[in-house]
């Protein structure tokens, strides 16, 4: 049986209303191209009405769709990853449940993939208008991970995967993985082309910013060694201040003979960049001990 040309994956949290309209547009995109596609929605949420929204329009489009349910949430990256395992296409398209973009622009990512052969293309959103500390926030955490893989950019959740990207990604052999970054390993060849980006008409975001801080900091620490150069760093400084520091207490000490503590001031500082150290090292042998646990990204609970 020969495969179909593309996979299109929803990760479904919360959303109801949105579904039907969603399928619709793709629907009439990849007609319009002519292209064979399956849509592979994941159901998040672990809730009643999305999951029977998602029954309802399987039995109206059998051949189109295929329904995941998760046995609890695993969040967007993981019912991502489970949709990307269970694709059956050559390429791989995914987009949110919300509606915030609009599917008519699947056709503006694989027209752009084809003119310009990239292994992977992001969906560029407009500007929109959100908090100081949230763009601040977002722009770090972007231009830490380009530096920490060799220029690799990270995109958005509105995007074309290449044939040969995807298997990489399946075969991936890692607890917490989280897609994007992934990405940034296996290829420099991501294009960013922009589409529309449009009101959120059922529901509110799931990520708040405590959430997005969250997962700030789990990226940080799973897929950087930016911590551990920051104690070196602090370790070094350190040892440097507290030679330094002695050296004045000596000659204090010759020029007038008083005494000034310098010395416990020094060891204290000492300690508390070593109790830091140590929790960094602590983290870091977590990740080992979640590397050979092997804990899963998903797992799944029915599969239509």
């Amino acid at each position: 049986m020969a495969k179909i040309d593309f996979s299109i994956i929803v990760p479904v949290y919360r959303s109801v209303q949105t579904l039907e309209p969603l399928f619709d547009g793709i629907k009439s995109a990849m007609d319009e191209m002519n292209a064979s596609f399956e849509v592979v929605f994941v159901e998040d949420s672990g809730e009643e009405d999305p999951w029977k929204e998602l029954l309802r329009l399987k039995q109206l489009h059998a051949d189109l769709i295929a329904c995941i349910r998760l046995s609890r949430n695993f969040g967007q990256n993981g019912a991502t990853l489970c949709g990307i395992d269970e694709a059956k296409g050559k390429k791989v398209i995914t987009i949110d449940d919300d509606l915030q973009t609009d599917p008519a622009d699947i056709k503006t990512l694989i027209d752009f993939q084809n003119e310009t052969g990239a292994d992977v293309v992001y969906g560029k959103y407009p500007e929109v208008k959100s908090s100081r500390l949230r763009r601040v926030g977002s722009k770090f955490v972007k231009r830490l991970f380009s530096k920490s893989q060799g220029g690799a950019s990270i995109g958005s959740s509105f995007r074309l995967l290449d044939e040969h990207i995807v298997e990489r990604i399946r075969f991936h052999s890692q607890d917490h993985l989280f897609i994007n970054q992934v990405i940034g390993w296996y290829t420099l060849n991501a294009q960013f082309v922009e589409v529309s980006h449009n009101p959120r008409n059922e529901g509110k975001s799931g990520y708040s910013l405590w959430k997005l801080m969250l997962l700030s900091f789990r990226l940080i620490i799973y897929y950087t060694s930016v911590p551990l150069k920051i104690m070196v760093m602090l370790c070094i400084l350190t040892a440097v201040s507290i030679i330094g520091m002695t050296i004045y207490y000596v000659y204090f000490q010759l020029e007038t003979g008083s005494t000034i503590d310098v010395f416990m001031i020094a060891v204290l500082a000492a300690m508390a960049i070593i109790s830091a150290s140590i929790a960094v090292f602590g983290i870091y042998i977590n990740r080992i001990y979640s590397s050979r646990v092997k804990k899963p990204n998903y797992a799944i609970k029915v599969k239509i």
